[in-house]
């Protein structure tokens, strides 16, 4: 008989999504404490490490989904007041905090925007808004 891992998380009966969130959860106060690394050359290489298990952790959020892949918009908003609009395909929207990768640069969501079409509001754009992750 297999062994469950004690550490293991059960979100809704998927063991995996909840390793996922515990992933990204671990990986996220080590982001949170990469200041308070004395040698700031080490600050680089774990940031990079960290960076890893956040695009591990999405992988396992894909794989414990199984829903097929939507596309969504999300506005990347520069630090200097520049800001770009790109799509992905995802296997499940983004929330709030989670982050997504354009062009190998994490990116952490902010929020949901909300932009209205011309001429009619009738239908307005949604975006998710993101900064880059640091």
């Amino acid at each position: 008989m297999g062994q469950r891992n004690a550490d293991s998380v059960n979100v809704e009966g998927n063991t995996v999504l909840g390793n996922a969130e515990a992933l990204e959860r671990l990986a996220a106060q080590g982001r949170d404490h990469l200041s308070d690394l004395s040698a700031e050359e080490e600050r680089p290489r774990r940031r990079a490490a960290i960076d890893g298990f956040f695009k591990y952790a999405q992988l396992l959020r894909e794989a414990a989904s199984g829903a097929r892949p939507a596309r969504y918009s999300f506005k990347l908003e520069f630090p200097d007041g520049r800001w770009d609009l790109l799509e992905q395909e995802l296997p499940t929207e983004p929330r709030v905090g989670d982050l997504v990768w354009f062009d190998g640069e994490p990116w952490q969501i902010l929020g949901h925007e909300t932009v209205a079409r011309r001429p009619s509001a009738a239908n307005p754009h949604q975006f998710l808004a993101c900064a880059p992750a640091t």
